[in-house]
């Protein structure tokens, strides 16, 4: 009987142990997850603090630059420290600085006054000195039955023919180079008045980004997009 006894208290002590290691892992697994999840947080959130520096520091430049000339920022990688840094980065159509602020309908150059067929007023800018931006397509649309017969750039036809909207436009390619220049959008010629018309643009670069802004009436998208990891 006595060695009986002993044997459900091996057996009992067995168990106790067994229960205690498993709850000793157990803990152990929590707490080392735990402090996984921790770091992984405070990694999380000084990558998003340096994401936010670099959206600063490019935001800084551009207004920097724009009290002189027009303004611009630079791509490419800022080092904090060893362990630290910041990379700004775009694709085309976000380096693309729409102003479509002054637009507005008029005549050629003797033309009579009743004859709005001419849209003019906007810009376009490239707003890095790091990379080239290049209008490959224009895609414009309006809501009335004319025709688009010209796309006009920076003093020369872009696109001519006779579209109707939406008129996708294979302009002849338009590179805004890396000195920063606004460039007019001389004008777009329609085959008839264009009062009470809404007239957009959707601008397809040529790495295959888009955007689309509305060109008239005249509203304040003098734009751009920054982007950093």
């Amino acid at each position: 009987m006595f060695f009986a006894n002993r044997g459900i208290a091996l057996v009992a002590v067995v168990i106790l142990v067994v229960f205690a290691a498993i709850a000793l892992l157990s803990i152990s697994t929590f707490i080392g997850q735990r402090v996984l999840n921790q770091r992984a947080q405070e990694n999380n959130l000084a990558s998003l603090y340096l994401a936010e520096a670099g959206i600063h520091r490019a935001l800084y430049d551009f207004r920097l630059h724009d009290l002189t000339a027009n303004g611009y920022f630079t791509e490419g990688r800022t080092t904090i420290d060893a362990n630290n840094s910041f990379t700004i980065g775009v694709n085309q159509v976000d380096a693309l600085m729409t102003d479509t602020a002054g637009t507005y309908l008029g005549p050629s150059t003797g033309a009579a006054k009743s004859r709005y067929r001419y849209l003019y007023g906007a810009r376009i800018q490239n707003t890095t000195k790091s990379k080239t931006v290049t209008i490959a397509r224009m895609v414009v649309s309006w809501n009335n039955s004319y025709r688009l017969t010209r796309i006009r750039i920076n003093g020369s036809n872009r696109w001519t023919g006779s579209a109707a909207a939406p008129a996708n436009c294979d302009i002849t390619d338009f590179a805004l180079n890396t000195t920063p220049t606004s460039y007019p959008v001389d004008y777009l010629y329609f085959s008839g008045n264009m009062s009470g018309a809404t007239v957009s643009i959707q601008y397809l670069m040529l790495d295959g980004s888009t955007k689309t802004v509305q060109m008239f009436p005249a509203v304040n998208q003098n734009n751009f997009t920054v982007k950093a990891t």
